[in-house]
Parts: C-alpha cells; sequence; structure tokens
C-alpha cells in the first residue's frame, strides 16, 4: 500500500495521534527504572529471618496480610534484612520515585 493512501485512509478513519508531553516520557523511564531492578525477598518462605533486595533509597513497608501495619524502612546499599517478624503473611510496597512494586512474603 502507498504511503499517500495509508494516510488517505487514517485521515477519513478519524484516527487521531496525540504528541507524549515530556511528564508522560519521565513518568515511563521511572516505571523502568523501579521494573529494571530485580526486587527480591529471599528466603520466600522463610522459617527465621527474611531479607529484601530493593534499589538504594527506595521506601518499604510493610503490612500482614490480616492489614496490621509493621514498618516502614529506607533501603541502604546491603538491602533490608528482616528479623523478628512472627509467622504470617505479610506483603512488602517497595517505592521508589513515585513508583511502586509489592512483594509478598510467607515466614512459617
Amino acid at each position: 500500500m502507498k504511503k499517500s493512501t495509508l494516510l488517505a485512509l487514517l485521515l477519513l478513519s478519524g484516527t487521531s495521534f496525540a504528541q507524549s508531553s515530556a511528564n508522560e516520557i519521565e513518568d515511563i523511564t521511572k516505571k523502568r527504572e523501579l521494573a529494571s531492578y530485580e526486587v527480591v525477598v529471599s528466603p520466600n518462605p522463610s522459617v527465621d529471618d527474611v531479607y529484601i533486595n530493593a534499589p538504594e533509597g527506595s521506601i518499604c513497608q510493610i503490612v500482614s496480610t490480616a492489614g496490621t501495619y509493621v514498618g516502614t524502612w529506607e533501603v541502604r546499599e546491603n538491602g533490608i534484612d528482616l528479623n523478628d517478624l512472627g509467622m504470617g503473611t505479610y506483603i512488602a510496597l517497595i517505592t521508589l520515585k513515585g513508583q511502586s512494586i509489592r512483594r509478598k512474603f510467607v515466614i512459617l
């Protein structure tokens, strides 16, 4: 199909194209930054301590699946070492530059 025919079809169909703003591009870049970093909770399941590996400077909030707030930590260079958590199922919400990832983990 010729370019002129394709352009005419697009114009007739009412299809429009939107220009991305700089903010939208920055938001996508932020999402890719956190998504490209592999956030790992190990061991999972655990019988004792749990280690969370996430980007340095991100914030990690822990909540039990029963809805009990456990605490908030800033991720340091070596991640977060969670000890003294009781048996149960927890959710870690890791936030970096306005983007969040959730990880579920179990302590037996």
